[in-house]
C-alpha cells in the first residue's frame, strides 16, 4: 500500500498545492525547470489541454534525474524529476472520496476501473520507490511514494486535513 511521504516533505508539498488553489502569490511555490521549455509551462499546457477531459492526472517521479524528464524543485533540496506525461487519468478511475484513517490522518481514495486497476498493479510494481505526483486541473495536489504493488485498484493520497481534501474533491468537479 501506498504511504505517505516524511510528514515534513508531505505538508510542504500539500500546503503549497492548498496555496497554489487559492490563487495566493504571498508564499513562495515550488519551482520547475528544464533545459528548453520551463516544464511547468509544458506540464500546465499539456494538464489544460486535457483539464476538460481530465481534471486529474496522476505523473510518475523519481529522485534520480534523467534527460527526458521534468524537474519538480519542491524547496529544501528536494527534487523530485516526472514523466512529461500522466500515467493514470481521471478516465482510468470510477470514483473518488475522502476517507479517514482510526489515527484521523485524511487521504482521498481513488477506486480504478478495469483498466485502472490494471495500469495501477503494473506501474506500482514496476516503480516501487518512486513517486505518484497528483494533478487536479493542472495544480500539483499531492505527493505518495510507491511503497509496493497495489493491486486492489484503490489509489490513496494524503491531504492535510478534511478541509483540504474538500478543496481537493471541487478542484475535480
Amino acid at each position: 500500500m501506498l504511504n505517505k511521504m516524511p510528514f515534513k516533505r508531505a505538508s510542504l508539498a500539500l500546503g503549497l498545492a492548498l496555496i497554489a488553489g487559492c490563487q495566493s502569490t504571498a508564499t513562495q511555490q515550488p519551482t520547475v525547470a528544464a533545459t528548453e521549455k520551463p516544464a511547468a509551462t509544458q506540464v500546465t499546457q499539456q494538464s489544460s489541454e486535457q483539464a476538460t477531459k481530465n481534471m486529474l492526472t496522476v505523473y510518475l517521479a523519481q529522485q534520480q534525474a534523467e534527460p527526458d524528464l521534468l524537474v519538480l524543485d519542491l524547496g529544501e533540496n528536494t527534487k523530485l524529476y516526472a514523466l512529461p506525461q500522466p500515467v493514470l487519468t481521471q478516465s482510468d478511475m470510477l470514483s473518488f472520496a475522502p476517507v479517514q484513517s482510526e489515527e484521523g490522518q485524511t487521504f482521498l481514495l481513488f477506486e480504478m476501473n478495469e483498466a485502472g486497476k490494471e495500469k495501477l498493479a503494473a506501474i506500482s510494481t514496476q516503480a516501487v520507490g518512486h513517486f505518484f505526483l497528483f494533478s487536479a486541473r493542472g495544480q500539483l495536489v499531492g505527493i505518495a511514494k510507491i511503497d509496493g504493488p497495489v493491486s486492489n485498484g484503490q489509489l490513496l493520497m494524503a491531504t492535510k486535513n478534511e478541509k483540504h481534501a474538500a478543496e481537493i474533491m471541487q478542484l475535480m468537479r
